[in-house]
Order: structure tokens, then sequence, then C-alpha cells
């Protein structure tokens, strides 16, 4: 299973990337699933936008057809759980994903949360999620392989604000060239990748 957290999933959506998950990570939607309060704060905002998770109607309406059809995300382990929620930087929503990792070894976790990523790789749970967390910068790295630099800039820019990462690669005048784009990524990739030997993202192709 494929958890996805409340971050990953919004950002994603206001890029045009999140239909576009199941292409990227080999995974389909019914062995994806999040937390159950996501659905009913994106059917929310299709009405009127929060201006905090959601930006527009669109991207609300994308982020409720991709939760329906997920699969329910099913019960935490308890002591996983209450290890996790002991981590100041680490959200309740966040906890709760991590700790539904722990009933299978499988299972991994899409996260956009680099604060909850650099707390874990700090903490003895860690050990735990060695190579299960892919963050969104991994996403975007398939996102332009895939569909290439014009309609990644074409998608990603309108919304790049959302991210402070994504918008220093993207550069101020959102033009940048194939090359940055994928050295800049890449840093945001690596830089996750050593906070911890072994580390808990999953392994990429392009880390060093």
């Amino acid at each position: 299973m494929l958890f996805i957290d409340v971050d990953a999933a919004c950002k994603l959506a206001h890029w045009n990337i999140l239909p576009l998950l199941p292409e990227l990570t080999g995974i389909p939607w019914s062995e994806m699933a999040t937390v159950s309060s996501l659905k009913y704060r994106a059917q929310q905002a299709a009405n009127k936008p929060d201006g905090k998770l959601f930006q527009s109607i669109e991207a609300a309406k994308t982020v409720v057809f991709a939760v329906e059809a997920m699969s329910p995300a099913g019960t935490p382990d308890p002591e996983m759980l209450a290890l996790l929620s002991a981590i100041p930087q680490i959200d309740p929503g966040e906890a709760v994903l991590l700790a539904l990792l722990a009933r299978d070894t499988a299972n991994k976790l899409l996260t956009g949360d680099k604060r909850a990523i650099r707390a874990l790789a700090a903490n003895a749970a860690a050990k735990h999620f060695e190579g299960r967390l892919i963050c969104i910068e991994q996403i975007l790295d398939n996102a332009l392989r895939l569909n290439g630099r014009d309609w990644f800039l074409a998608n990603v820019c309108p919304n790049r604000s959302i991210d402070k990462a994504v918008s220093m690669i993207l550069g101020s005048r959102c033009d940048a060239q194939l090359e940055i784009l994928n050295a800049g990524i890449q840093s945001y990739v690596n830089e996750l990748i050593r906070l911890r030997d072994p580390s808990i993202l999953v392994a990429s192709n392009r880390s060093q």
C-alpha cells in the first residue's frame, strides 16, 4: 500500500500531477490510501477554496476524485503511533500514516513534509522506515522525465508558490532549462537521502 499525506496530495493536485500518480509510481489507486479527513476537507474546498490547503476549486475536485478511487487506510499500529506522536516535528496526520506503515513492511509513504522526514531521520524510530518514504521531489522528477520541460513548467509554474523548494528550483522567471530543473530536483532528493544511512527514502535511480 502507498499512503499519501495531505501535503503531497494537495500540492500534486495543484500541479496537475496527482492524476498521473498511478502511472508515475506503477501503483494503482486501489493500492493507495490517505487520512480519512482529507476527503471532507477537499469536498468543502470544492465549493469554496480555503486559501491554505486548496488555492483552487479544480485542485480540490482533483483530490476528491483521487481519494474516492483509493482504499480505506486501515488502523495504525498503536505502539508505533504513540512513539511517533511524541516527536514534536511530526504532526498527528503524519504520525498516523507512518504508524500505518508499521503494519506491513511493503507499505510506503509519499510525503510532502520535509520537516517530518528530517525529524524521523534523526530519531531512533527511523530504523523501522528504511527505504520506505517517497518525497514529492521524486514524483516531480518522474513527471519531468515522463512529460518533458514544457509540460512541467506549464503545469507547475502557476502554483509554484505553494512549495518553497519548488519555487527555488523553477527560478524567479519560471523558465529554468531542463538541466537546471534536473539538478535542482535531485539536490533536494539527495539532501534527504543523506540524512541517514541507510536512508529512509526509497532508492532513486538518480540518487547519488
